[in-house]
């Protein structure tokens, strides 16, 4: 079901302009039998190229359009294979705003990143969730805990915590949803004394992000101006925030407080919900708007996950 959903979803204008063609010719060429199997199959064949060519030539384009998940980068708001309606009319009347899910053409830059370390290929329709719109200040602050005075970062503490999911909250750490004591901390990292626990955050405008969507707390810092060896794709990030500057899309402001981005007219900030799994902003700079396609609308496949998009 998977398969035929997904190929049906992107079919090509060219590919359903032969259908709709080759339907008609089968239609036109029944007309001349008699028969009440022609007819059936000659008004088959009528409504099926008539409902394609409203569907792929009217509706798709102008109103709604199909889409599929095709990586983790929205989890556990959106899973890999899930299905989805998108709404292409409300940004036509208005911009994308913060929290929206948006979809959208995968920038130039996004491509190259894919092309350099996923070997390319793949969907040119990316989703992910707005963060900042034109006018915000963003940073991110990866999670850490400070336990004996020391501090362990997040991917310092993946090294210690070999797990699926790794969630730093106010209140302790959270290895694949269960609350670690701090008695298995102390042992496992070799230390003693008070721990205090500071969870990654997305800051926008000054103001941490209430996210309650998310997979894990980012594991990173954003910006940064030099490359983070823990993290293969950080030079591509520190590259693109150089170029996203020299192309007026942000500006890096440093004025003694945090280090963070401004964006400029025309550009936002995209992130997926699945933060330290996700080719983003963070990578390949803002999006423009000329890029955005449509809203998330509604989950319509597998039937287990039927709702709104949230």
């Amino acid at each position: 079901m998977n398969s035929i959903t997904e190929t049906l979803a992107n079919l090509s204008w060219q590919a359903v302009l032969v259908i709709v063609v080759v339907l008609a010719a089968i239609r036109l060429a029944l007309m001349r039998l008699e028969g009440r199997w022609a007819a059936s199959i000659g008004e088959i064949a009528e409504s099926l190229a008539i409902a394609m060519g409203l569907v792929f030539f009217v509706v798709r384009p102008f109103f709604v359009q199909a889409f599929f998940i095709p990586s983790p980068s929205m989890v556990p708001t959106l899973l890999i294979h899930d299905h989805l309606l998108v709404n292409k009319t409300v940004y036509r009347l208005r911009d994308p705003r913060p929290g929206d899910v948006v979809v959208f053409k995968a920038p130039e830059w996004a491509l190259e990143l894919r092309s350099t370390y996923e070997n390319g290929g793949g969907q040119t329709d990316y989703i992910k969730r707005c963060i900042g719109v034109p006018g915000d200040e963003i940073y991110v602050r990866g999670g850490y805990i400070v336990a004996g005075g020391e501090v362990f970062t997040k991917p310092r503490l993946r090294y210690y915590y070999n797990a699926s999911q790794l969630k730093i909250e106010p209140d302790g750490l959270y290895v694949d949803g269960e609350r670690v004591s701090e008695v298995d901390i102390a042992q496992k990292l070799g230390i003693s004394g008070k721990i205090e626990y500071h969870p990654g955050c997305v800051f926008r405008n000054g103001r941490p992000l209430n996210e309650p969507y998310i997979y894990e707390d980012p594991d990173y810092n954003y910006p940064v101006v030099q490359p983070d060896p823990e993290d293969r794709g950080s030079a591509f990030s520190v590259m693109n925030l150089e170029r996203s500057e020299k192309a007026g899309k942000l500006k890096i402001i440093k004025d003694g407080g945090p280090l963070r981005i401004k964006l400029m007219p025309g550009q936002f900030f995209m992130m997926g919900d699945n933060r330290n799994q996700s080719s983003d902003s963070r990578y390949w700079g803002p999006l423009d708007r000329r890029n955005v396609v449509g809203r998330a609308l509604v989950m319509f496949w597998p039937i287990n996950r039927v709702g709104l998009v949230r």
